[in-house]
């Protein structure tokens, strides 16, 4: 005997809608601009009405907001499950598998494309430039949060605090995603490695 599929809550399907439209926005913003992503077309990929985007945002520059936090949020998320299964006594596997992973994100085009799109944007509006900024201030928090406890877990005295840490490694990430590929430069992973090991610390005997 099977038992019928429990129907969702209201609060369930408007969230279910909210991750499609997300889901949609991430991958027109990224193929062609912002501003070639119309709203009709956005809720066709999606497979809703105008009203149900409404319902969830209120406009495009809100769903580009709401799909860089996505981003962001599983990349930390996936960072820190990468250092929390490091061996506690291995800073060099902790620092290496969180370079790594960064570099991973500067090579890849579509998370690049987002960036450039969204600076691009804030640019030409200023009051989007605004919340930009603040969801900014958030992720970096959270990077704050990821580098405190790994300073925490490996007893490290960094060179300076955990939040300029964070600012760093964010405009050392925004420089590499935005420069692309340079022959016979330094791999990726190698100068965020370099940054890590020289601005974070040794453990304290």
């Amino acid at each position: 005997m099977t038992h019928a599929a429990r129907r969702l809550t209201r609060h369930e399907q408007q969230e279910q809608t909210r991750v499609r439209l997300i889901e949609a926005a991430d991958r027109m913003f990224a193929e062609g601009g912002i501003n070639a992503a119309s709203l009709r077309s956005l809720c066709e990929r999606a497979g809703f009405s105008q009203g149900a985007f409404y319902s969830n945002f209120a406009s495009k520059e809100d769903l580009l907001l709401s799909v860089l936090e996505r981003h962001i949020q599983q990349e930390v998320a996936l960072m820190q499950g990468l250092v929390s299964s490091s061996d506690r006594d291995d800073l060099d596997e902790a620092l290496d598998r969180l370079a790594h992973r960064l570099a991973e994100i500067a090579r890849d085009p579509h998370w690049s494309l987002l960036s450039i799109e969204l600076q691009l944007h804030a640019r030409r509006d200023p009051q989007f430039a605004v919340r930009t900024e603040q969801v900014k201030a958030a992720s970096l928090g959270e990077f704050t949060t990821l580098l405190e406890g790994l300073i925490i877990r490996y007893h490290l005295t960094p060179a300076i605090t955990a939040p300029d840490l964070a600012r760093g490694l964010y405009a050392l990430w925004s420089g590499l995603a935005l420069q692309g590929s340079i022959k016979e430069a330094l791999p990726r992973d190698q100068v965020f490695l370099s940054f890590l090991r020289n601005m974070i610390g040794s453990p304290r005997t």
